[in-house]
């Protein structure tokens, strides 16, 4: 069971597609089967990513996430079965059976309404209340663990101090706190808590604040050590739509300026404190239409992550922009190192 999970992940996502008998075009795309669409949006990211992501809904996810979804079940269901069917000797549970979804039946399924997200100010009070009530704590050991990673990941006191980053140092103190101001629908709706009403922050205790107009507007949390089993490294905030890191920043440039575009938050602090103007999208993934208009003004430079998704997400990118009368370019100065952080860490 200890590396079933990643064993498990790394499952073509395209054969279990096909397996559960959807139709895949040009071994990329597919029609999503959660929402409904007449022209195939959901696009799949075969391995080593192994990921699939719907421009129509948003809705992304490893081939786990895939199979639980469709067949609607839960995420260990789900491992079991497909460890069952996929991985060779694998003892799992005896009754674990592989499913064949009725397509029609899939995409005729009334979907959930989709409704359109509105931001509240009274999301930037919770956000910012949160933060305040996380920094008067005293420190505690995940604050020290904290410390030691940040430190770990050449992430100073003054870039902690410019960025507003804070720490969640007693998950169930923070938890009740939340709970005790403001009303449980409050705190799901701006995704700060899960449908169980719990802190979605629960083994992510480094928190990054985004700004808008000088307010909180989304909050990403980061784990200090490899995340348990069934958990990753990051977190976002549940249902909320993701916005732009540091976009305040570049509100006020003068035309043509140069403007970083990376992939981690990380790696945007790290452009900062080294002098550049820079902005995180938290994916090579995800670059929303609306966002184009931050950027007209300027020269972007695309520096994503050294992998097989970073590229490909930076070429997308940079082509999207061009396409939208954007100056683009990659700049691909962190080869050689896994992404720009660790560049200037070992420069």
């Amino acid at each position: 069971m200890d590396n079933l999970l990643q064993r498990v992940k790394d499952i073509d996502i395209r054969q279990v597609a096909r397996d559960l008998g959807f139709d895949i075009v040009q071994s990329r795309r597919m029609n999503c089967p959660f929402h409904v669409e007449d022209s195939p949006s959901l696009v799949f990211y075969p391995p080593p990513q192994n990921e699939f992501h719907c421009f129509g809904c948003g809705k992304h996810g490893d081939v786990i996430n895939l199979y639980a979804d469709a067949c609607q079940i839960d995420f260990k269901t789900a491992l079991e079965e497909l460890g069952t069917r996929y991985i060779p000797a694998y003892d799992g549970a005896s009754k674990s059976k592989f499913r064949k979804l009725d397509i029609k039946s899939i995409y005729t399924r009334k979907p959930l309404e989709v409704k359109s997200f509105i931001f509240k100010e009274l999301y930037s009070e919770i956000y910012e209340s949160f933060q305040k009530f996380c920094l008067e704590q005293p420190a505690t050991e995940s604050a020290r663990k904290a410390a030691d990673y940040l430190r770990g990941r050449g992430i100073d006191d003054w870039t902690i101090r410019h960025f507003k980053l804070f720490v969640i140092k007693n998950y169930g103190l923070t938890n009740e706190f939340l709970k005790s101001k403001y009303a449980i629908e409050d705190l799901k709706a701006c995704g700060i808590m899960n449908d169980k009403g719990n802190l979605v922050f629960f083994v992510h205790p480094i928190i990054i604040p985004y700004f808008q107009d000088g307010r909180i507007v989304y909050l990403q949390g980061r784990t200090t050590s490899e995340p348990p089993e069934g958990a990753s490294k990051y977190q976002f905030l549940s249902g909320v739509p993701r916005t732009i890191f540091n976009i305040d920043s570049i509100t006020k440039l003068r035309p043509n300026a140069d403007v970083y575009m990376t992939e981690g938050a990380f790696d945007c602090m790290t452009l900062v404190k080294n002098g550049m103007i820079a902005v995180s999208l938290g994916s090579a993934k995800i670059f929303k239409k609306e966002w184009i208009k931050y950027f007209k003004k300027y020269k972007i430079w695309v520096s994503f992550d050294n992998d097989s998704a970073g590229t490909k997400g930076a070429d997308d990118l940079v082509e999207e922009l061009l396409e939208a009368g954007i100056l683009a370019k990659q700049r691909d100065w962190n080869k050689g190192f896994k992404d720009i952080n660790e560049y200037f860490e070992r420069k």
